[in-house]
């Protein structure tokens, strides 16, 4: 009784480690549809490790990246991005956003975790395309 008990326990601590990016890095294409693909990765490091990074895409959350994952979603109109820690530890984070055009094009986003003295929040910073292959 006590190992079932244990098991229910730490399976939904466990799983909510991980998180739904990938570690492989998308492949990246030109939109023919005039969409725009927005790619996202996030850094790997210590800080903030243990902390999901919920990403919302127009108020829609559309992924919960771990460290070193990464993600695409495509978007038909200007588009606004909010970054913020997911889960019970996520509370303890600052929160970032960005925004930007529906312009066709592809746009890259590094997400990172800024500490301060006392504090610490994730940081998105839109990068090129070179700078984002070479993240990670």
């Amino acid at each position: 009784m006590k190992k079932l008990l244990i098991l229910i326990i730490l399976i939904p601590l466990l799983s909510a480690c991980s998180g739904t990016g990938s570690k492989i890095k998308p492949s990246i294409a030109s939109s023919s549809n005039g969409n725009t693909n927005l790619y996202f990765t996030r850094e790997g490091g210590f800080m903030g490790g243990g902390i999901l990074a919920k990403i919302e895409v127009n108020g829609r959350e559309i992924a919960r990246l771990g460290t070193k994952e990464s993600i695409t979603h495509n978007v038909s109109s200007n588009y606004k991005v909010k970054v913020s820690g997911a889960g019970i530890n996520g509370f303890t984070i600052g929160k970032d956003s960005a925004a930007g055009t529906s312009d066709g094009k592809n746009h890259f986003y590094i997400i990172s975790v800024k500490q301060g003295l006392f504090s610490m929040s994730f940081k998105i910073s839109e990068t090129t395309e070179s700078g984002f292959n070479q993240s990670n």
